[in-house]
């Protein structure tokens, strides 16, 4: 809630309607900074590793010097998490008499950013006064800015959602907004230009995005000149099964390897080798790999698979991995395995080695859903990928589709096409049967 009162110091011009569409330009420059406790300058030194915080009691004040009497049009106070949920601002020319009091009750906890807009007011200094906090610390602010007041422009965008995972087959509906100075909506007139990183990924004139392939992709939305970009990550059509698996290391906490939560991370001793291990209690059928690394990382690493947990084959070994945060995916495997291992043989860092997720992609063993299936293919299927129909080359007694999770969708005997149009898009299984008794089975793609 705003609160105004009389401005006896000096005129204060509110021209609230006047001024509704007012944003900010570039902030002023050359603030100090004096308050009740803390380091006051420390919120105007145009460094958000640095914060002023006070005593910890109420009530608590900081005021900023403009260095001379200017128009304000707005201010922006970046909150740590020790924040105001009670606060006034007031206005002055001399530092002495404060008037022109705005009142905030009832802020939410948490870092959060307040924008105070639409002023314009002439003054030299300026008061935050709090007078209650939403945790038992004190008032803590990383930075005070204040605007002059100018109309507003398109000064930037802002793509919707800015990250985002789907499934191969699958699309995402990416939005663009327009932001002015101050970061509020700003209509955008012209249109938009989309565009899209990668081979086999696409983005249409309504920022719709699909691919027909797996990876990480960066699309970019222009508009007047101004670019911003989004990420989609297209991951295999299977899931994740290493989520609910059991997970043991050399050391450290292995099951925040596959917890699916981007913010832990399995950390190894600080020696190598090292090692965790994925146990999913029976044998699956293991498509792909992503593993989401930590700046500690490993330079050389073998992964094995095993049935056992005794006796190991080797599937894949990556030597001369690049530090710092990264990302490797392992596309297109073909293996069962009831274990799967990553030794770390040596690291980029002296830290231990040390993944925020170790995403293993598959299904139950195909072998166990397509007995007695002959590895000779005697019917072709085509077109693939397919939009509206499937042929078959030759005569079929029947088919069968499934989608990647091994479940029976529909089935059709004695054709010769298979009309799709109203199936999904996605990934899917067919198993065929000719006249002949020969079974085969075909992975297709539906667009």
């Amino acid at each position: 809630m705003k609160h105004f009162t009389n401005f006896k110091a000096l005129v204060i011009v509110l021209a609230i309607t006047a001024t509704s569409m007012n944003a900010i330009a570039q902030k002023f420059s050359g603030l100090t900074a004096n308050a009740s406790t803390g380091t006051a300058a420390a919120a105007v030194d145009n460094n958000m590793g640095t914060r002023w915080e006070s005593a910890f009691e109420d009530p608590q004040w900081i005021t900023i010097d403009l260095g001379e009497e200017k128009t304000v049009g707005a201010i922006k106070i970046y909150w740590e998490g020790a924040n105001a949920r009670n606060y006034s601002i007031s206005f002055s020319s001399n530092g002495t008499d404060f008037n022109g009091e705005l009142s905030y009750t009832d802020k939410p906890a948490g870092s959060r950013t307040d924008i105070i807009d639409n002023l314009n007011i002439n003054c030299r200094y300026i008061k935050m006064n709090g007078t209650a906090r939403n945790l038992t610390y004190g008032y803590s602010i990383w930075e005070f800015e204040v605007y002059p007041p100018v109309a507003p422009v398109l000064t930037s965008l802002s793509i919707t959602p800015a990250k985002s995972s789907i499934k191969l087959g699958e699309t995402k509906q990416l939005t663009v907004t327009g932001l002015d100075q101050l970061e509020n909506p700003f209509e955008l007139t012209a249109a938009t230009n989309w565009s899209v990183d990668g081979t086999g990924a696409t983005v249409d004139a309504n920022g719709l995005f699909s691919s027909t392939q797996k990876g990480l992709f960066t699309v970019t939305a222009t508009n007047s000149d101004i670019t911003k970009t989004a990420t989609v990550d297209v991951l295999p059509t299977n899931d994740n099964i290493a989520i609910g698996a059991t997970a043991t290391a050399s050391a450290g906490n292995a099951t925040e390897a596959i917890d699916n939560n981007d913010g832990t991370r399995w950390e190894s001793a600080f020696e190598d080798p090292q090692w965790i291990m994925v146990d999913f209690g029976t044998k699956k059928h293991i498509t792909d790999i992503i593993i989401s690394w930590e700046a500690a990382n490993s330079k050389d690493y073998v992964i094995e698979i095993s049935d056992n947990g005794t006796d190991w084959s080797n599937l894949i070994t990556k030597t001369e991995m690049a530090g710092g945060l990264r990302t490797d995916r392992i596309y297109d495997l073909d293996v069962n395995a009831q274990y799967v291992k990553l030794t770390g043989t040596a690291r980029n860092l002296t830290y231990g080695h040390s993944i925020w997720e170790f995403k293993i992609f598959g299904n139950t063993n195909l072998s166990t859903i397509w007995p007695n299936v002959n590895s000779e293919k005697t019917i072709q299927v085509f077109p693939n990928p397919a939009k509206d129909q499937l042929n078959f080359s030759g005569e079929i007694q029947s088919v069968s589709i499934y989608n990647m999770q091994g479940q029976l969708l529909a089935t059709k005997s004695n054709i010769s096409k298979l009309d799709v149009s109203d199936v999904e898009k996605g990934i899917y299984l067919l198993r065929i049967s000719d006249k002949m008794g020969n079974n085969q089975v075909d992975k297709i793609e539906i667009r």
